[in-house]
């Protein structure tokens, strides 16, 4: 600005009337507005501020108790199962960090233990509720519940009449459901055989019926039939034997019997179950068998029982066609 640019500026100064001054109580009231409306201002950016750190703290809670409720664990009662009849080759527990035990100082089997069987080895298991669990070499069995057991992988074996001389009634049926990643297995009163391989499951059927509650499909299969089931597909049934090399490995894993004061006619009767054969008599030969009485114990496989038993007895025998006939 130049000085005649300021000469005119004072000019017009000079001629301008004096401003008026505010009142004192107006000078208050501006005051006080300025100080409610600053503190107004303040307390939301607290509050703002409040709310996300309140937010954030839910956030890490809901986090925490997602976490717990995931890590929680169920009480569930451990109850006893099934109990160790026989047992050959190397057989494992699986502990809590996933090692194998040995089970050699095991007989009782609890619930939510799991049995490993290695090369060359077998196993028999007496069930709580009533019949013979078997199991091959190389096969993972979780012992889920008291009516349930869950193959991993392996073949299994489930008679439901228990494996003793004239034992368990036919009529009375335990309570047992196999388990596997491709569905569930329930009999009525049966003789069953299950492999489960990495993509497949097998049942075949020695005796009576099951039922198969698959993934993709259900299935029911009767003595003498075998189901197999891969992936999505729809099962395919065929026809098998009921005793013969794919059976063999259920004769190694059979328990000791008593048959000490038991007659032959009840020995003959068991070892014909025990091997998937019909047993027939011929002439004479079941009037012997019901009078002849036997000592001891078994603890053999039933095929050779069966050949060592009857070379005391006036008794011949054969095999035919899934038939053991005894004749005099």
């Amino acid at each position: 600005m130049n000085k005649g640019e300021r000469d005119t500026l004072e000019d017009l100064l000079r001629r301008a009337s004096p401003r008026p001054v505010p009142a004192p109580e107006d000078l208050t009231a501006v005051k006080s507005a300025v100080r409610d409306e600053w503190r107004t201002v303040t307390t939301r950016r607290t509050d703002r501020r409040r709310l996300a750190n309140f937010a954030i703290a839910a956030s890490v809670l809901v986090g925490v108790f997602a976490v717990l409720n995931i890590l929680r664990v169920p009480a569930v009662d451990v109850v006893q199962v099934a109990r160790i009849e026989k047992s050959f080759g190397p057989v494992y527990v699986l502990g809590e960090q996933a090692e194998l035990r040995p089970t050699r100082n095991l007989s009782d089997v609890m619930s939510g233990q799991t049995i490993v069987t290695g090369d060359g080895a077998g196993l028999a298991l007496s069930w709580a509720a009533g019949g013979s669990l078997r199991a091959d070499e190389n096969t993972r069995i979780r012992f889920s519940s008291g009516e349930a057991v869950f193959v991993e992988e392996g073949r299994v074996y489930f008679d439901s009449i228990a494996s003793s001389i004239g034992g368990t009634d036919v009529a009375d049926v335990p309570v047992f459901m196999l388990q596997t990643q491709y569905g569930d297995i329930r009999h009525l009163g049966t003789q069953y055989m299950t492999d489960v391989a990495r993509d497949s499951l097998v049942v075949s059927v020695r005796e009576g019926e099951v039922m198969i509650d698959g993934t993709y499909h259900d299935q029911t299969i009767t003595s003498g039939q075998q189901a197999t089931f891969v992936g999505s597909q729809r099962p395919s049934i065929l026809s098998v034997s009921r005793t013969g090399q794919a059976w063999d490995w259920v004769g190694r894993t059979t328990p000791a019997a008593d048959v000490d004061g038991r007659s032959l006619h009840q020995f003959l009767v068991w070892v014909s179950r025990e091997m998937g054969l019909e047993l027939r008599f011929e002439g004479k030969a079941e009037a012997v068998a019901e009078a002849a009485i036997l000592r001891g114990t078994i603890d053999t496989e039933p095929a050779d029982a069966l050949r060592m038993r009857l070379a005391t007895a006036a008794l011949k025998w054969r095999i035919d066609q899934g038939v053991i006939y005894i004749t005099d």
